[in-house]
């Protein structure tokens, strides 16, 4: 390339020959890095579903639907087995089960056995 522009420099002739770069090629050029840049991320999505588990909730039978760090080693899972909820310990290569959820409701606020927020208001209020 160096020699070229040397050439073309000394001699006003042969540059004036030399073929410009045309539309369609610079359009190829263009597509071809786009299509490299696009397998690019490809294959780093692929790569961090496998390493880092992204994009796989609850495909199966087991489902994970929420974890909480206690300590650096220490965290509670609340996993869910065909229907039924389970509260995971996991430390220290040990997975242990604290809770089973299944009969009990682990939803605060569709309880039915305690009065809802304005029922507690109204009851303030007379008092």
């Amino acid at each position: 390339m160096a020699l070229s522009a040397l050439t073309a420099a000394s001699s006003p002739a042969l540059a004036a020959t030399a073929p410009p770069v045309s539309l369609g090629s610079a359009l190829l050029q263009t597509v071809w890095a786009l299509l490299v840049v696009i397998g690019i991320i490809l294959v780093l999505y692929a790569l961090s579903r496998k390493r880092f588990g992204v994009g796989r909730r609850g495909s199966g039978r087991i489902n994970l639907v929420e974890l909480r760090h206690i300590m650096p080693k220490t965290t509670l899972a609340l996993v869910e087995v065909e229907g039924k909820r389970l509260l995971l310990g996991i430390g220290s290569g040990r997975i242990n089960l604290l809770a089973d959820l299944a009969n009990q409701e682990t939803d605060r606020n569709t309880r039915t056995d305690s009065p809802d927020f304005a029922t507690l208001l109204h009851q303030e209020k007379e008092k």
